[in-house]
């Protein structure tokens, strides 16, 4: 994958970088705003996934990449309970704040069951108003099949990385265990600060309230390669 800064002045590239620590964590909605004004793009489920259970994915010591667990994504996502219809929006209430999140349905979807809907950032915003945070999507996505039962592991679809289908083996590699309540709007979040064993780093957390505060990892670009005279620089240190 190459890196790019592309037209709209966001900065994306295949690399991750923490923008918010976790001993520094803050509600999703702050995190969006810090994301926005910096220009950055959220580290997406299926992006934290290749971190936390593929191969040297950061170039980064492992100790880096628990600085930012827990952390959020900037996969939004929108459930209904289980076998219910889905109508205009999916709202839920923040316990905490009464903040109250809402997730317009695109008429396509009006009627499904047993689906999630999935906004990626950059491609959807928070219309805020009082305590109002619509999500506004230029582009949703469905994931059917939307398991009903919790902390059990399933395969993830291929793009987003969430879980769907029937149930699988822990043991399987590619599954991913999900964590789910009734229903509810918000990004998913994915590890743990006091865990950090193979089931945390595998668990997709679709049951989080967005007023707790997390960390924040963001996209980056490969650093630059070093050019010849910086480069024989370098040697000379070195020598």
């Amino acid at each position: 994958m190459t890196a790019a800064v592309p037209a709209g002045g966001l900065i994306r590239g295949p690399q991750l970088e923490i923008l918010v620590p976790r001993s520094r964590g803050v509600p999703f909605d702050e995190a969006l705003r810090i994301a926005e004004q910096g220009r950055y793009v959220i580290a997406s489920n299926a992006r934290m996934s290749k971190a936390l259970v593929g191969s040297k994915p950061w170039d980064k010591p492992r100790e880096y990449i628990s600085e930012v667990l827990c952390c959020w994504t900037g996969t939004m996502t929108a459930y209904a309970k289980p076998g219910e219809k889905l109508g205009a929006t999916i709202e839920y209430t923040d316990p905490k704040t009464e903040q109250r999140w809402v997730f317009p349905v695109p008429k396509q979807f009006v009627g499904m069951k047993d689906v999630i809907l999935v906004a990626e950032h950059p491609d959807y915003t928070l219309e805020r108003e009082g305590k109002n945070r619509v999500v506004q999507a230029g582009i949703v996505d469905v994931v059917e099949n939307f398991p009903m039962r919790n902390e059990r592991a399933y395969l993830a679809d291929a793009k987003h990385g969430i879980p769907q289908g029937d149930a699988v083996s822990g043991i399987e590699r590619n599954a991913r265990f999900l964590w789910r309540t009734d229903s509810t709007v918000s990004p998913a979040a994915r590890g743990d600060h006091i865990r950090g064993d193979d089931y945390i780093m595998r668990c997709v957390r679709l049951n989080v309230r967005p007023s707790i505060g997390f960390g924040v990892a963001v996209e980056a670009p490969e650093p630059k390669a070093p050019q010849p005279a910086e480069a024989k620089a370098k040697q000379g240190d070195k020598i």
